[in-house]
């Protein structure tokens, strides 16, 4: 298999030559101004290119990179926050910090791959299979770093991505370097290996992450980081149960793939399988910790675990990690538009106040300059039995998050039927796609208080569906009741106390409860 990596041209007379001397690299990144990260992240990202522009001999220019790679490292981390929790489609400064963060790693892979390429034309290479195994390493996550930044920002990662990861990994295998240990002190054991890092990227995929809120992906990537050595990477071979058994086809730019989806003939020479069973049962035992009010001490999760549902994301890892699920109904093209009301509160306001009477007109997700609750207008991309696939007008200003509960009526019907937004892309020309879960065809604007809180929050009321044996249910907000708790319900100028028994659903942003009166 040949490998072909992705290099800047070099320039052979630079005006600039590269710093590598050490003591003036700390000092350089010592004046980095910190506190401002999108600066710090610039003069960081100039300083790599102008080593990632010229030829570095092999030893000055890895000491150098593990030298600045520590303050990398922070920058990211501060960058971070100003774009993993944006609401979608996400604003042009939070898309800055995107790109800051993407270029800062885009320079890391460049200057570890030259490192790679520069190792492997030593004409004397005896004992460099630590070394190797500590460029691929880096080689690896820095792309690692650049696909989940494209996870938080619900983009496809390029698919020239994919073929830079799965032939970095297949040096490793040819050097023999991919078990072996690599000191990486910003994980809960101080070590990682290229197996680990190059299983992290793989599982962070398999985790669906476009239908998770942007904070889980941090969380689950975080957590795969503690747990990703669990799974087998290995040759084809025999395979008793396919369940948990995905095929990474090293020769090309597509990310893995469950084997029993696989329609070609596996090639064993470039081929090979990520077995995730180890991994599922170490969940399962993660899982059952959490239930029995333990978080484990192995540094794998957040002293918060049990506060915060991690139990949840674990669920969701089991499933995209076990059997492949199945649709359930098949989708049809329609084109067309639709409504949207976005989130609780918009919802409530939107039904209380205009209910099935209302005249659609152009707006945003919420309260327009008159104080009028009003809608935006999606197009319709395909419909099945279960909900739609849609894409956001570029005149509508309207933003969503993944987990929101949507009302929505297109021009056939007359209610606002209710869903839930389940998946967003944004595609390459920069449009919003999501996907909508019909989980009822009406619901109905209450306000509740639980537990005798003195506040009166709103909610939504879900009715009963007797042909689909589904009961009648209140959508909250995240964190108001929990099952069992007293409600006191006001609808229709009517009061009814009712007693959480269920727990439907849990989103980023909302709670679903079946109830009984009392």
């Amino acid at each position: 298999m040949p490998i072909s990596l992705k290099l800047p041209n070099l320039d052979n007379n630079p005006i600039l030559l590269a710093e590598t001397r050490a003591h003036k690299i700390n000092e350089f990144i010592q004046n980095l101004p910190f506190g401002d990260p999108i600066r710090a992240a610039t003069d960081l990202i100039e300083e790599l290119q102008i080593i990632n522009s010229q030829k570095v001999a092999f030893t000055n220019r890895l000491n150098a990179l593990e030298l600045y790679r520590p303050s990398a490292i922070q920058i990211y981390q501060d960058l971070i926050p100003h774009f993993s929790s944006a609401s979608l489609p996400i604003s042009k400064n939070e898309q800055a910090f995107a790109d800051a963060a993407e270029q800062l790693w885009q320079e890391f892979a460049f200057g570890y791959k030259f490192a790679l390429v520069d190792l492997q034309n030593k004409i004397l290479n005896l004992g460099s299979s630590k070394t190797t195994a500590l460029v691929i390493q880096r080689a690896i996550h820095a792309c690692k770093e650049m696909m989940l930044i494209h996870h938080l920002t619900y983009a496809s990662a390029p698919v020239s991505l994919w073929g830079e990861l799965h032939q970095l990994y297949y040096c490793a295998l040819q050097q023999s370097a991919e078990k072996l240990p690599v000191t990486e002190h910003y994980t809960s054991v101080n070590a990682s290996s290229v197996n680990t890092i190059y299983a992290q990227a793989l599982l962070l995929n398999l985790a669906n992450p476009q239908h998770l809120a942007n904070q889980d992906i941090l969380k689950v990537d975080a957590y795969l980081g503690n747990v990703a050595h669990q799974v087998e990477l290995r040759p084809l071979g025999l395979i008793e149960n396919p369940t948990g058994v995905f095929l990474v086809p090293l020769d090309s730019t597509k990310p893995p793939t469950a084997f029993v989806k696989n329609k070609d003939i596996p090639d064993g020479s470039t081929d090979i399988l990520l077995v995730t069973v180890n991994l599922a049962r170490q969940i399962h035992q993660h899982i059952k910790l959490l239930q029995e009010g333990v978080v484990p001490n192995d540094g794998s999760m957040p002293k918060n675990a049990i506060e915060s549902h991690f139990e949840d994301l674990l669920a969701h890892l089991i499933k995209q990690f076990g059997k492949t699920p199945q649709r359930l109904f098949s989708r049809s093209k329609k084109s067309d538009g639709v409504e949207l009301s976005i989130g609780i509160n918009t919802t409530h306001h939107l039904i209380r106040e205009v209910g099935t009477q209302f005249n659609a007109q152009q707006g945003i997700s919420g309260l327009n300059t008159n104080g009028v609750y009003r809608p935006s207008r999606w197009q319709i991309l395909n419909v099945s039995a279960g909900g739609y696939a849609l894409r956001k007008f570029n005149s509508s200003m309207a933003t969503a998050h993944i987990g929101d509960v949507v009302a929505m009526k297109d021009n056939n019907t007359k209610t606002w039927e209710l869903a839930v937004l389940r998946w967003a892309n944004v595609n390459e020309l920069k449009q919003l796609d999501v996907g909508l879960q019909l989980i009822s065809p009406s619901a109905s604007a209450v306000s509740i208080r639980a537990d005798d809180n003195a506040l009166e929050s709103e909610a939504l009321l879900l009715p009963e569906l007797s042909a689909l044996k589904q009961p009648a249910s209140i959508i909250t907000a995240v964190g108001l009741c929990k099952v069992g708790s007293t409600v006191e319900l006001h609808y229709n100028n009517s009061v009814s106390k009712v007693r959480t028994t269920k727990l439907v659903e849990r989103t980023a942003s909302f709670e679903r409860f079946q109830f009984s009166l009392i």
